[in-house]
């Protein structure tokens, strides 16, 4: 499976990049996701979630493989599995960004593979976990964007696609959709789960 997820932010390209590349601070946005720790490029994480009735413990490794500053790419792959043994998860999540008129349009693509029973769920309990997940994600960024030192601004344009799924459409304040971007390159498995989620609604 492959998402696609473009977005443009209300903010300079250097400081969105800033926030893209932070890894441990956007993880901590992500509802169940945890940084253990970060050596050099690799780092290991975990993420909680539960699927229908299905309560899930993903224990992975992942890697930001290249990240070039001047041409604001980055590249990470992760790969876990459930601590039970019922579900797995691998993920490539590119990055891409570049100046947009004044403003910042960034492309997150995910080549995404599920296995176990977190793959055998219906469109229906995907829906309900993608609505529960989405909605604490943008209260902690919310959080954090009006912590001191954070930045406010228009709200950005967040689009994310998921072929062969439907097309979906959020408007956010501007910051949540680099923090996102960010949070899923940092926890791969935790957010590759999360987007697989909302893109089955």
């Amino acid at each position: 499976m492959q998402l696609v997820n473009e977005f443009t932010v209300d903010a300079s390209l250097d400081s969105t990049w800033s926030a893209l590349t932070d890894i441990p601070r956007m993880a901590s946005c992500i509802p169940g996701a945890e940084i253990e720790s970060i050596d050099g490029a690799d780092f290991d994480g975990k993420v909680a979630v539960k699927v229908g009735p299905v309560g899930l413990t993903l224990q992975g490794k992942g890697t930001v493989v290249s990240q070039d500053d001047g041409a604001h790419t980055m590249v990470v792959r992760g790969a876990a599995r459930d601590r039970k043994g019922q579900g797995s998860a691998e993920a490539t999540i590119s990055i891409a960004a570049h100046e947009d008129s004044g403003r910042t349009a960034v492309v997150v693509t995910t080549d995404l593979d599920l296995g176990g029973r977190i793959a055998q769920f219906g469109s229906g309990v995907i829906s309900q976990v993608s609505g529960r997940i989405i909605k604490q994600f943008v209260s902690r960024l919310d959080t954090m964007i009006a912590a001191p030192g954070s930045t406010g601004g228009a709200p950005a344009d967040l689009r994310v696609r998921a072929a062969p799924a439907t097309r979906a459409r959020i408007a956010v304040p501007a910051g949540f959709a680099q923090l996102g971007a960010t949070a899923l390159a940092g926890v791969a498995l935790g957010i590759a789960v999360g987007r697989a989620v909302y893109a089955h609604r």
